[in-house]
């Protein structure tokens, strides 16, 4: 995930700009909390997370989770408990639809599920 487009896409959604490094840490808080909760084999494809020291930085989330770090950041920065319910909610579903991929794929390979 490109954080470029996501501080564009959150100055849209909330309508002003927040300083960049208020919004690095708030993605890096939100990144951090979607890892706790969530496997990381399903979140990140490849590597290793690490916090973003830069704007031009990305986060290595799957892509399903565009949505969800970015009604938190806006949560967040807002301090609005909707933009953090929905958040949650398109969390859940990027979750479900990652493991429904992953689970048809043991299938296919003959694993016991």
């Amino acid at each position: 995930m490109e954080l470029k487009k996501m501080y564009s896409d959150l100055s849209v959604l909330i309508g002003k700009e927040i300083p960049i490094y208020a919004f690095l840490l708030y993605a890096d808080m939100c990144a951090g909390t979607l890892l706790c909760r969530y496997p990381k084999k399903l979140l990140m494809p490849v590597g290793e997370y690490s916090a973003p020291v830069d704007i031009s930085d990305a986060i290595p989330l799957s892509d399903l989770f565009y949505t969800a770090l970015l009604y938190g950041i806006a949560g967040s920065a807002c301090g609005n408990d909707s933009f953090l319910a929905k958040s949650d909610a398109a969390a859940e579903q990027a979750y479900r639809t990652l493991w429904r991929a992953h689970a048809r794929g043991k299938r296919r390979k003959g694993d016991v599920w």
